[in-house]
């Protein structure tokens, strides 16, 4: 019993051990990183208008450039008011 007690301390101070040295796997993340990042708003709007081009033109659009787009397309339709002011709507 006296020689099992310092052994099985050591067999729980090993495994604490190993296990603390072991690497962490990767979590995939859960935001995308925003695509238009790091852009001024004048740049955002010159990149949005020409990626607009490129899809009337029918030109492909690489991976990078769909996830601009997206993010161009979601910009616009959260800037866009749902219902004209009232003062508006008189006229």
């Amino acid at each position: 019993m006296t020689k099992s007690l310092p052994a099985l301390a050591v067999l729980l101070f090993a495994t604490a051990a190993y296990a603390s040295s072991a690497p962490m796997p990767k979590q995939p993340s859960t935001a995308p990183a925003d695509p238009l990042a790091g852009l001024s708003m004048d740049q955002q709007m010159e990149l949005c208008d020409h990626l607009e081009t490129l899809k009337k033109q029918n030109k492909p659009l690489s991976p990078k450039m769909q996830q601009q787009f997206k993010a161009c397309q979601a910009m616009t339709m959260e800037s866009m008011p749902e219902t004209a002011p009232d003062a508006t709507q008189d006229r």
